[in-house]
């Protein structure tokens, strides 16, 4: 009896010590502007214990377990700052427009008559792919209380934003209210936080986005907004016309006596309040010197969606811009409805086969930007010791031999290790 009762104590023991994992490959890149050879990440728990060559952090009687990803290069866990993983299934099914209002009409209409199972299919999609291509933390746009639940469940690290729409300025207060009672139902945890997205300026009243904002500056709520992602939205806030009032009178979504504020959308966005939030501005397709300015003075990070720019046909994006006068820019994919994939790798590399940029940006860009655009800087967007476990292991092509960045960005590269909070997720 006294020996069963020892051998339980030593399996509890076992059971409730912190494993420590020893990750190692060919090359560790912590930050973006450091490279090592032969690097290994030492994970204790949830956390980061040690970081350096693997010979520094070998020490045999304290590692419980070593993954060896062979030539391969250790990353921080990339960080998609703008998606909507309820469309996932949208994917192919969209007709590529340079029209976005048709676009959204086609949106609209493929969905019309999804119950709750294909919303949760297509989230939990989304979520296998995210993982699958190294992604460790996403900021979703939650369009039904379906994407809350299934992505509460998910190893993922997320932000999820409730998506508000209303026109109507007698609607706001009501709207607001009810948004809150919604959240208020949702209980959040160590990798699951809650936002609001008031959706953009042709689909959210000044006085909705004015309530939003007093509401999320009180309770120190994440916002995001999409904002200047068109040129028909420049003419919808400065004149009224163009393409999405025939649009929103078909959705039967804006008042008769709606009337243009008269200003480009930075400018209308400032003086709704929601600045003072240090919103995600989405998109940021069509902004000018002065918009950038004000951006720059708010805090403001901008969420750059590289090949959803693409599909749609836009013009260059201001994102060199945006770095230059020192507005933090982070990744993201937007959704299958406009991309091919939910990788931040594949925006990188089409970043890297597209422009002049350096690589050391590129990668900022994908982690401590998206960290910082998030607030989760000192939780992640690095490999430091003290933060959480947040990893990726991309897998090289063994024929390539140009530098470990050319490598990196190489079509044949791709990721087969993730670990969100020292929780391996995925090991190809």
């Amino acid at each position: 009896m006294l020996e069963t009762r020892i051998n339980k104590m030593k399996t509890k023991e076992t059971t409730d010590k912190e494993l420590m994992i020893v990750v190692k490959a060919k090359y560790l890149i912590p930050n973006p502007d450091n490279c090592i050879e032969n690097g290994a990440v030492a994970v204790k728990g949830t956390r980061i214990h040690h970081v350096g060559t693997f010979d520094e952090i070998k020490v045999p009687d304290e590692i419980d377990k070593i993954i060896d990803l062979g030539n391969a290069v250790i990353l921080p866990g990339l960080i998609n700052i703008h998606t909507h993983l309820d469309l996932t299934n949208l994917h192919n099914r969209i007709k590529p427009t340079t029209n976005f209002t048709h676009w959204v009409f086609q949106l609209v209409g493929s969905r019309i008559r999804w119950k709750e199972a294909e919303y949760n299919t297509s989230i939990e999609k989304g979520i296998k792919l995210s993982i699958e291509s190294g992604t460790t933390t996403v900021a979703d746009i939650a369009n039904t209380e379906y994407s809350f639940s299934v992505l509460k469940k998910s190893p993922l690290r997320k932000v999820v934003y409730k998506e508000i729409i209303a026109l109507n300025p007698d609607h706001a207060k009501d709207v607001l209210k009810k948004t809150q009672s919604e959240l208020s139902a949702i209980t959040t945890d160590d990798l699951f936080r809650i936002g609001l997205s008031p959706h953009a300026p042709y689909s959210v009243s000044k006085e909705l986005y004015q309530a939003i904002a007093q509401f999320a500056r009180e309770t120190d709520t994440p916002v995001c907004t999409h904002i200047a992602e068109t040129r028909d939205e420049i003419e919808f806030l400065t004149k009224g016309t163009g393409s999405f009032p025939t649009l929103l009178r078909q959705l039967r979504a804006i008042a008769d006596n709606w009337q243009p504020p008269g200003l480009i959308p930075i400018q209308y966005l400032n003086e709704t309040g929601i600045f003072s939030n240090r919103p995600i501005l989405i998109h940021c397709n069509y902004v000018t010197d002065e918009e950038i300015s004000l951006i720059k003075f708010s805090g403001a990070s901008v969420a750059f969606c590289p090949r959803s720019h693409h599909f749609f046909g836009h013009t260059n994006h201001p994102f060199q811009k945006l770095l230059d006068n020192g507005i933090n820019v982070g990744l993201g994919t937007d959704s299958l409805a406009s991309n091919d994939t939910l990788s931040i790798l594949d925006e990188m590399k089409f970043l890297s086969l597209h422009h002049a940029i350096l690589p050391n940006t590129l990668l900022t860009m994908a982690t401590v930007n998206g960290a910082k655009a998030l607030g989760l800087e000192s939780k992640t967007g690095q490999i430091k010791e003290g933060l959480q476990a947040d990893l990726c292991g991309v897998g090289l092509s063994d024929t390539h031999t140009g530098n470990i960045y050319s490598q990196l960005f190489d079509a044949a590269s791709k990721n087969i290790f993730t670990m969100v909070a020292g929780n391996i997720c995925y090991h190809a």
